[in-house]
């Protein structure tokens, strides 16, 4: 606990990410800090001013770090973390809730007022859409249960993404160009446009283009004949006959736009639709194999299985604000569709599973297609002593996951072509919910506030499975059908002291909830059997915090401590035979303190640091979960994880036990008319556990620094860069996609961008 409140001091990224204010750059006034306004509470308020643990980065900010994707933000917010394999690839937790189980994510993400979801069941986790920040407002964090205001999916918390909107009467532009040069890799390139475009005096069009590539720094390498041991095992690969060599596989384009445009007829009433597209190819995932390890970034197969990724998606919003006299009110329409599609080398994971050797080529293609429909209508008083949201939503998901892969080694009767295992499972889920939120300020600097949720959920899935493995070796006729829903509520208690302007104190009591679902019934000749379906988990989040500005506004602490009781924990249970499915695996409790400290030391030195400790398990695992841990979870040295049940807890997966940062930056005038910056930063995460083949296997924790000078005049801007200035190969995850699990000899870990050295120009015009 003692490293949080003092070491975290040591430990942040660029003085902007600390979000708890943004830092005056006037250069020479002697302004403190200046706040950011956010819309947490669905109406306008500040950071410091909202009783709530949340964190922001303005569209100023993103752009001083260089920050262009939402897991660059994961490392500058405490109590955010991460689990991926790429860009893409990632899912997020925040406060030890960890996403890796159920049909929900435990961190919800939206896009303005469009509630982005990932696919509801895939191989690759609970992924999310990763728009590109190029052009936003802001960036809010909250952290805690949202379940009140925001509902399913924001258990842990809930990231928001602001971006700018249309403006009346005003011509503007900005340009950005981006070159860099990766270690063990090569040459990275980007551009980004914006343009505003008035069209009249009630009409204004905002477009934004985006095109950027990266370039990759691991290896495909591929030996024959494949070393193995005597039990079959992956043998030492690096002695091995190299018969072809991919190099720099991973690499990475995206590209998109986004058009909006602003009907405002009168002060009353203003519409806003809202059009995006963005597609993300890559050559290759973000991972390395171990062994050999990170000292030979590759991954070694026996056949040449190219492991592509392809993510489009088109996002289509309108949302209307109407003044209706005593309140305003919000119709909030979107609609988005998400095709992602990826291959992946299954070799060593199906000789393991079936003792086929020498191992033959599988590639193991999995598309998920996902859609949403989702409308909210709300009302939001007026400003003054009682604050009030009152509002109904309704979202329908439909997903889809489709499986494939083949040999013809696995032919037989009716499967003449060797089907493997395929599978195509459509899910839906519909969710209705009816809320309200408010706020009383019942005394001088007393504040109460409340809310509840009526939520109801309905989700469906049809399975089809066939091939070698399956039950049938051609699709079925009749797929096999599996349903599950629930009502329920979700309140939240707030109550707050500002005894003056410079400090808010507050205690809450807040829940949060992820529906339940079904699960895809796995091959049972390989696998045997596992549960059709699990259920609905939910979250008491306790809360303590306080934030407060000191020295005139140079100086702002904000911190909190937190105890979360977790019921009916969902988690992915893994099987000996590389599948996995989703259980209830018991209840558990996450608890931990957050800190956050920015300070203006003088007129051109700044600081800031944030940090968080996070103490997560399952403390009364299910009789099923229990069961897991004494059989099939297995330690390094091959035993059961727990040798009885009785005496057994576990760590919530994917939740580092502590993150830091710090960031250092200098500003002053040169030359008379320009002015310089310099910042350097640093970021760390400490260990947390995985699984592969291994339950709970431990990563190590890392430090990652970056720097960063620019030089500004008038509209102009140039800066240097470095990236990950000690080359720091990070292991992120275990086996994030899920194949090679059931190798005892083999785990890929995905990694971070080797050192990347670089400069970027922006005009604004």
């Amino acid at each position: 606990m003692r490293f949080i409140w003092v070491g975290s001091l040591l430990a942040c990224n660029v003085i902007e990410s600390a979000g708890a204010a943004e830092l005056a750059t006037d250069g020479g006034k002697a302004d403190g800090l200046e706040e950011i306004v956010v819309t947490a509470e669905k109406y306008n308020s500040t950071i410091q001013n909202t009783p709530i643990s949340i964190s922001a980065m303005t569209g100023a900010q993103l752009a001083a770090e260089g920050i262009t994707t939402v897991e660059q933000i994961a490392h500058e917010i405490p109590g955010l973390s991460m689990r991926s394999a790429g860009p893409g690839q990632t899912e997020y937790e925040a406060r030890g809730l960890a996403s890796n189980g159920g049909a929900a994510p435990t961190v919800g993400l939206y896009l303005d007022e469009v509630p982005l979801s990932p696919p509801a069941l895939a191989q690759i986790g609970k992924v999310v859409i990763d728009p590109d920040l190029y052009d936003v407002d802001r960036v809010e964090v909250l952290r805690g249960p949202q379940g009140t205001l925001y509902g399913s999916g924001s258990m842990g918390g809930t990231v928001k993404i602001i971006a700018n909107q249309p403006k009346l009467d005003t011509w503007e532009g900005s340009a950005q160009g981006t070159l860099s040069d990766t270690e063990g890799g090569s040459g990275n390139g980007g551009g980004n446009v914006m343009l505003n475009i008035p069209l009249g005096e009630t009409l204004a069009l905002r477009v934004v283009g985006s095109d950027s590539y990266r370039s990759g720094w691991i290896d495909r390498v591929v030996v024959n004949p494949f070393p193995q041991d005597s039990a079959g095992a992956r043998g030492n690969v690096l002695a091995a006959l190299v018969a072809s060599v991919a190099t720099d596989v991973n690499t990475e384009r995206v590209y998109g736009g986004r058009a909006s445009v602003l009907f405002e007829p009168n002060t009353d009433l203003s519409i806003v639709a809202t059009a995006m597209s963005q597609r993300m190819v890559m050559g290759g995932y973000d991972e390395f194999d171990s062994p050999p390890g990170a000292a030979r970034p590759a991954h070694y197969e026996a056949s040449d299985i190219p492991e592509p990724i392809a993510d489009t998606v088109h996002i289509y919003s309108l949302t209307a604000i109407a003044d209706a006299g005593f309140a305003d009110l919000t119709s909030a329409t979107s609609y988005w569709d998400r095709h992602e599609q990826q291959t992946q080398d299954a070799s060593e994971s199906i000789s393991s599973a079936t003792g086929v050797y020498p191992y033959v080529a599988i590639p193991y293609s999995e598309v998920d297609l996902t859609k949403q429909f989702s409308q909210e209508l709300r009302l939001t008083s007026k400003p003054g002593r009682l604050r009030w949201v009152a509002g109904a939503f309704y979202s329908d998901l439909n997903s889809t996951w489709i499986e494939q892969s083949a040999n013809a080694v696995y032919a037989g009767p009716g499967n003449s072509t060797g089907i493997i295992f395929d599978s195509d499972n459509p899910y839906k889920i519909a969710q209705s919910a009816v809320f309200a939120d408010g706020s009383l300020e019942f005394a001088d600097g007393w504040k109460f506030a409340t809310g509840l949720r009526w939520y109801r959920y309905q989700s469906q899935q049809l399975e089809n499975e066939w091939g070698a493995f399956a039950t049938s070796p051609t699709p079925l006729a009749t797929p096999l059908r599996t349903a599950a829903s629930d009502t329920g509520f979700n309140p939240r208690f707030n109550l707050s002291y500002s005894p003056n302007a410079d400090l808010t104190a507050y205690v809450s009591a807040t829940k949060g909830f992820r529906p339940g679902g079904a699960n895809e019934k796995v091959p049972f000749s390989l696998c045997g059997p596992s549960p059709l379906s699990f259920g609905p988990d939910s979250a008491w989040d306790y809360e303590i915090g306080e934030k407060a500005k000191l020295f005139d506004n140079w100086l702002t602490i904000n911190s909190d401590f937190y105890y979360i009781k977790w019921s009916g924990v969902q988690q992915s249970l893994l099987l000996a035979c590389g599948y996995e499915y989703d259980g209830n695996a018991g209840n558990g409790r996450s608890l931990g303190p957050e800190l956050e400290v920015i300070a203006k030391l003088s007129e051109h030195w700044r600081v800031a640091a944030n940090g968080a400790y996070t103490d997560a398990r399952i403390t009364h695992p299910s009789a099923a979960y229990a069961a897991f841990l004494t059989g099939a979870a297995k330690t390094s040295n091959g035993q059961p994880y727990c040798a009885t049940a009785s005496a057994c807890t576990a760590p919530i997966l994917n939740v580092p036990r502590d993150t830091a940062a710090l960031s250092v930056v200098y500003t002053t005038a040169i030359l008379r008319d320009y002015q310089l910056t310099a910042r350097v930063s640093d970021v760390y995460v400490g260990t947390t556990y995985d699984e592969s083949y291994y339950f709970a296997l431990q990563l190590p924790s890392y430090s990652i620094a970056n720097a960063r000078v620019s030089v500004e005049k008038d509209r102009w801007e140039a800066n240097l860069f470095v990236d990950n200035l000690a080359n720091k190969i990070a292991e992120i995850s275990a086996n994030n996609t899920s194949f090679q699990v059931n190798v005892p000899a083999l785990i890929r870990y995905s990694t971070n961008q080797p050192r990347t050295v670089g400069m970027q120009l922006n005009y604004r015009f």
